[in-house]
């Protein structure tokens, strides 16, 4: 069953897609598509549906604000503002996200994690602050740091933050208005989550394209019709263009500057390591290869370079080498040694880390959606407080997601704006 399945009309959305293996008319990619129909009550199907999502994020997200302090105060600048044991929660993420190592080691000095300044409201206070310039390392950090914050649930913090009037979240919201920086910005976490949430909802309710018995049931029916043009093997959601473009959305590195901590949640979940998958914002010539293939070739075909035919190991992996090595006579504790030194380690907390939808993963990939949703209202409570953060319209993101998804039409459907800040706020209405 999809996430939120009683306040999110997820089967009115599925209803209207319809999945194209290879299709002519699309350049030969492979998605689920916009069912053509003379149904004139489509376009307001899926308008209810966007409708439908933002009216439950939004209510969600005022119940969820109640748990948290009311009136927040402002911070002094100098004030240690993120606790000990935020710190400790959020150690891993942050050492990542400034080493550029998957395989980081937890310093046992508080200080050697986030120094005083960076707990402060100092960093955010003069990273934040309005002018004009280049992208400069203390914002991309400070950005880094916020969305370590966000995955962690510190939201306190981040109320208190936002309630001082000389930080500016909104500064760190979107690459835009900066020339060097490329994919920067907190959008990025509310982009990536939402991919996901909306993506892996709709295919779970498309049990043909992953569940056997399903498939087989909706071949014979599809052949009885006849309509079914397909192998069996070519119903499978990880052919379609919507799902590398989440996966490598989520969990690709981006062209530019390297800020990709929204990234680590999704690589721990899909099991993917740093740099496996590259992935751009924008047109450039590598967004443009990625547009016309996505949805062409095999997930693992799109891999780097570096990555091609490389095994990542998964849970099952592990279990099975112990195994073997238990059956050569040897102790558990040096099996694992052996594992530990050849860094054979699971990159996924999935079972089948190359099938997310396999019924063997069913309660971490609730979990997951779980996140994903957490993370979209964890974004909403922030943005809603004080007077310096992003603003942007629920209606116009979910439509955005749709359209870069499964490739809707634009003017007729979405007539919404993103974010109030940035050159792409009539992106959609342009379309």
């Amino acid at each position: 069953m999809a996430h939120q399945a009683h306040t999110i009309p997820w089967q009115t959305l599925t209803d209207n897609l319809v999945y194209l293996h290879c299709s002519p008319r699309n350049h030969g990619i492979t998605n689920l598509y916009l069912r053509k129909t003379k149904d004139p009550h489509q376009v307001k199907q899926i308008r209810y549906f966007v409708r439908g999502f933002a009216r439950a994020l939004s209510a969600y997200a005022t119940i969820e604000r109640t748990k948290y302090t009311p009136d927040p105060t402002p911070p002094e600048l100098d004030e240690i503002l993120i606790s000990d044991a935020a710190v400790k929660k959020m150690a891993k993420t942050v050492l990542q996200y400034k080493s550029d190592d998957e395989s980081v080691t937890v310093p046992f000095s508080l200080d050697d994690i986030l120094t005083a300044r960076e707990r402060s409201a100092k960093s955010f206070v003069y990273s934040t602050m309005p002018g004009e310039g280049d992208m400069f390392s203390e914002m991309r950090e400070t950005c880094e740091q916020t969305k370590a914050l966000l995955m962690h649930g510190e939201m306190d913090t981040l109320f208190r933050l936002a309630a001082h009037p000389r930080v500016y979240f909104r500064r760190m919201w979107s690459e835009d208005e900066w020339a060097n920086a490329h994919g920067f910005g907190l959008s990025k976490l509310l982009d990536a989550a939402l991919q996901a949430y909306i993506c892996l909802n709709v295919l779970t309710l498309r049990a043909e394209l992953y569940d056997d018995a399903s498939r087989e049931m909706y071949i014979a029916r599809e052949t009885t019709a006849g309509r079914n043009t397909h192998e069996k093997e070519e119903y499978d959601y990880r052919f379609t263009a919507a799902y590398q473009r989440m996966l490598l959305n989520c969990t690709g590195l981006p062209y530019g500057w390297q800020c990709d901590a929204h990234t680590f949640p999704h690589r721990q979940f899909f099991g993917v390591r740093r740099g496996q998958y590259r992935f751009s914002y924008d047109d450039t010539q590598y967004g443009r290869w990625q547009k016309g293939n996505l949805g062409t070739q095999r997930v693992k075909e799109l891999a780097h370079s570096t990555y091609q035919g490389v095994h990542v190991p998964s849970k099952v992996d592990v279990v099975a080498v112990l195994n073997m090595l238990g059956t050569k006579g040897l102790p558990v504790e040096l099996a694992l040694q052996i594992l530990d030194t050849a860094e054979y380690i699971p990159v996924s907390r999935l079972l089948i880390s190359s099938d997310p939808l396999h019924a063997d993963n069913a309660e971490e990939l609730k979990k997951y959606t779980s996140y994903c949703w957490k993370l979209l209202v964890r974004v909403d409570m922030m943005c809603r407080e004080g007077v310096n953060g992003p603003v942007f319209d629920w209606e116009a993101e979910v439509s955005h997601t749709l359209y870069t998804l499964f490739d809707m039409p634009g003017r007729s459907l979405f007539t919404g704006q993103r974010h109030i800040f940035g050159t792409r706020q009539r992106k959609l209405l342009e379309t």
